[in-house]
């Protein structure tokens, strides 16, 4: 169960995908399977799909957000796009079976999350800010055995210095005293250290190429650490 902080408690706030458990690898079978697909119909410049599977994955981000639902629509549109009309169909058929497996993968845990977070949830109070569809969020930290040790669970569609400021404000934290804990430089690391957060950055070998930038190692509110279980040599 989610604790009852102490005065001298943290605020820890996690992301989840690539934080807690793997997630990108997922997207990445998925399109190297779609990638096959469009190969096996006369389309073999993978430049030219992943292009447009980018600029489509950006266009419904900007609408809808993050999440595998959102992604499988974008696998859809690039055969419309790239594909003649007489394969659309029998394609499409395929992109749906290619993505029904990619939304009913389970995600699985990174190594130490589990006895990692219930040690910690025993001295801190935990939060999970991490953005994607409400829905699938939910249902995987559902699967994960995990929502019981978050006193608060927040799913932005997008992750910045303005939503951090906001979560701040709204679950009435200290900024001395709140740390975010992920994977990514772009959505985790940087935006919260531009709200005035620490930051514990984990690297993840599969973090998503558009979440990638610079982190700045001399500010000493971040730490980097190399896996998750070394949070307990700090916290």
């Amino acid at each position: 169960m989610a604790s009852h902080p102490s005065a001298d408690s943290l605020n820890l706030i996690f992301d989840a995908d690539d934080t807690l458990w793997h997630s990108n690898i997922h997207f990445l079978e998925a399109e190297a399977a779609f990638i096959q697909l469009l190969y096996g119909r006369g389309l073999t410049d993978h430049v030219e799909i992943r292009g447009a599977l980018r600029r489509h994955e950006l266009s419904i981000i900007a609408d809808i957000g993050y999440g595998r639902g959102p992604y499988v629509t974008a696998l859809q549109r690039v055969v419309l796009e790239l594909l003649p009309s007489d394969h659309h169909q029998s394609v499409q058929l395929e992109v749906e079976r290619l993505g029904a497996r990619l939304l009913g993968r389970t995600c699985e845990l990174l190594p130490g999350v589990e006895s990692t977070l219930r040690d910690l949830a025993q001295r801190h109070r935990l939060l999970l800010f991490t953005k994607g569809q409400p829905e699938e969020q939910l249902a995987k930290l559902e699967r994960s055995g995990l929502r019981s040790l978050f006193n608060r669970v927040g799913i932005p569609i997008e992750k910045d210095a303005t939503t951090y400021r906001l979560l701040v404000a709204q679950a009435d934290l200290d900024s001395s005293r709140t740390v975010m804990i992920g994977n990514s430089p772009r959505s985790d690391i940087n935006p919260a250290l531009k709200a005035g957060l620490r930051a514990v950055y984990i690297p993840h070998p599969h973090t998503w190429e558009l979440e990638h930038e610079e982190v700045d190692h001399g500010d000493d509110r971040l730490l980097v650490l190399a896996s998750f279980p070394r949070l307990l040599d700090i916290f």
